[in-house]
């Protein structure tokens, strides 16, 4: 959901009988009740939403059944919201996260022709033209899924530094995995992880040039620059 210019923005995806489908409805208030103002409805037929991110009056919505269609939507006429452009790709997004100017980072899973989930996948998505959205970067971790897929406070983007942390588990330790975001590429910068074999790390923040991640365990704080290892506070 998202509020702009007195209307409410509402994605959802509709279950029939035998299939399903996603809609973008725009409401106004009209004497103390919502009425509909406008709507754009069949986006993914068959597939369901999997993220949503309303940035002004431009909407992203990703559906996923086996490929990740990323929909971009102009919502400047509340009543007549519209698609204008659309990318297809393997796998899916389940977060979108503004990264400055015509940028948008996706967080979700990387999936084969059958739709079966292969790690975590970061994508890097040019859209400052809505009509062509095209996928320019792409970071894998093969196997790995993260906490941020389904809760966006375990996402940290610092666009200071095009810094992005985002904690990973797989079969082996869980760490946060470190990369950094130009308009082009996304690099791997590191790794963080906290003692012990199964040490889950649930959150990151900046504070000044330090990077904290946080676990169970304790508070680790790391130089944001170079990754080197400042202190850890055991609890």
């Amino acid at each position: 959901m998202s509020e702009w210019d007195g209307h409410l923005r509402i994605a959802t995806t509709t279950s029939l009988e035998t299939t399903t489908s996603s809609a973008v409805y725009v409401l106004r208030l009209n004497g103390g009740q919502l009425t509909q103002a406008g709507k754009v409805d069949g986006l993914g037929k068959s597939e369901r939403i999997y993220s949503v991110r309303f940035i002004g009056t431009t909407g992203y919505v990703v559906t996923f059944r086996q490929t990740d269609p990323l929909y971009t939507l102009d919502l400047r006429d509340p009543s007549a919201p519209k698609v204008v452009g659309e990318l297809k790709i393997p796998g899916y997004s389940a977060y979108l996260h503004p990264a400055g100017d015509g940028r948008l980072l996706g967080l979700g899973q990387d999936a084969n022709e059958q739709g079966r989930v292969q790690g975590m996948q970061v994508s890097l998505f040019d859209v400052r033209d809505p009509a062509h959205p095209a996928r320019v970067a792409q970071h894998l971790e093969k196997g790995g899924y993260s906490e941020a897929e389904y809760d966006p406070h375990a996402f940290l983007y610092w666009a200071p530094l095009g810094l992005l942390a985002v904690p990973k588990w797989d079969d082996r330790q869980p760490s946060v995995v470190v990369l950094k975001v130009s308009d082009t590429a996304i690099t791997e910068a590191g790794a963080i992880t906290h003692p012990g074999r199964y040490t889950t790390i649930r959150r990151s923040l900046i504070v000044g040039g330090t990077l904290w991640t946080l676990s169970e365990q304790g508070l680790k704080a790391t130089d944001a620059a170079t990754l080197a290892e400042q202190a850890w506070i055991a609890f």
